[in-house]
């Protein structure tokens, strides 16, 4: 018996990896037609069905999202998302409201925000796992607010000693924190960044910001020098021509951040026989970027859905996990409701809490 377990363990210890990719299986035309029906029901209802809204966007993104032959599944219920939705928009009116008649007031509102940011955190990132699943087991976000309390803390401190030089190290604990706080039912993700390469990844995109921005603004300063001899019908390029470089030179150093970022990040994940590789390529998505902005634009807005489905399929074409081990998954039984005001709070203050 005890030979027989060995052999097995053996064999099953040279199989190879197995290579599972996600596949988007919708299209840009299915997209198209729940994102108009969300804008229209969302403007004639002054944002109530926004919460609606957002629930169909994620339903057919994740149902359409096929990993391993099965797809994903999004439970959260649109009423909850009001709730919060509602709280969100009242914070903020009574934020613009004490604004503008005690302006010393908002400096006490963000340091009440700088303080509850750790459950903000935390309840965001809980309220999305909790009601995001896989083969019909739930996803958690195990992280307390007292734990993120310590990280948000620890960070702030380090920014301030560094003048915010630190940043890429925050960044790389925080995505870290994050990843490694999540689990698929009762299976913890790991996740391991090095600060070293995130410090890498920042200064390279500040050198190629500078260079290309640099011969932008000669450029423009030797135009407006000369503007005086430049026909009327051609001097508005002087200005025009060098503002469409500099954003098209924001959208290569933010494509390449993004790349190298990500690339870095699932290429440190792993869980229990699992591990992940991202392959982005920081040129293609700087095209892609540039793509769908100047196709948004040329569209008044109405290729938005198409951008979308575009990306997404890049990002899936680049990203694999590798099976080493088909372990059993089981349900977390300490998953918890948990509801929605801190999610909304981010999105209503454009708070940025993704990975």
């Amino acid at each position: 018996m005890g030979n027989g377990t060995a052999v097995a363990a053996a064999a099953q210890a040279e199989q190879p990896e197995r290579v599972v990719r996600p596949e988007f299986t919708g299209s840009a035309a299915e997209y198209f037609r729940i994102w108009i029906v969300n804008l229209f029901f969302s403007l004639i209802s002054l944002g109530v069905y926004s919460a609606w809204a957002k629930v169909r966007k994620k339903r057919y993104f994740y149902g359409a999202t096929r990993f391993d032959g099965d797809s994903f599944d999004y439970f959260a219920r649109p009423k909850a998302i009001l709730k919060g939705r509602l709280v969100a928009v009242a914070v903020f009116v009574i934020y613009a409201f004490a604004g503008d008649l005690y302006p010393d007031s908002r400096y006490a509102f963000w340091a009440v925000v700088a303080v509850a940011m750790p459950w903000l955190i935390v309840r965001a990132f809980g309220f999305n796992a909790r009601n995001s699943a896989y083969r019909g087991l739930r996803f958690h976000f195990s992280a307390t607010w007292k734990e993120a309390a310590k990280l948000y803390l620890g960070m702030l401190a380090v920014l301030v000693l560094t003048l915010g030089l630190a940043l890429p190290w925050c960044l790389a604990r925080y995505k870290a924190f994050v990843v490694s706080h999540h689990a698929f039912g009762t299976t913890r993700f790991g996740c391991e960044l090095p600060a070293r390469s995130f410090f890498g990844i920042y200064i390279r995109a500040g050198l190629i910001l500078i260079a290309l921005t640099v011969p932008i603004f000669v450029v423009m300063g030797f135009g407006m020098a000369s503007m005086d001899k430049l026909p009327e019908q051609v001097g508005w390029m002087t200005y025009v021509v060098p503002i469409a470089g500099v954003y098209a030179a924001y959208a290569v150093v933010y494509a390449y951040t993004t790349a190298r970022a990500t690339n870095l990040q699932w290429n440190n994940t792993f869980g229990p026989g699992v591990r992940f590789t991202s392959t982005l390529g920081a040129r293609k998505l700087a095209r892609l970027y540039i793509g769908n902005v100047i196709a948004v634009a040329c569209t008044a807005g109405l290729l938005i859905p198409w951008a979308v489905v575009r990306t997404l399929r890049y990002r899936f074409d680049n990203l694999a996990m590798h099976v080493s081990d088909e372990g059993v998954h089981e349900a977390n039984p300490a998953v918890a409701p948990v509801g929605a005001i801190g999610q909304e709070l981010g999105d209503i203050f454009n708070l940025d809490l993704g990975i």
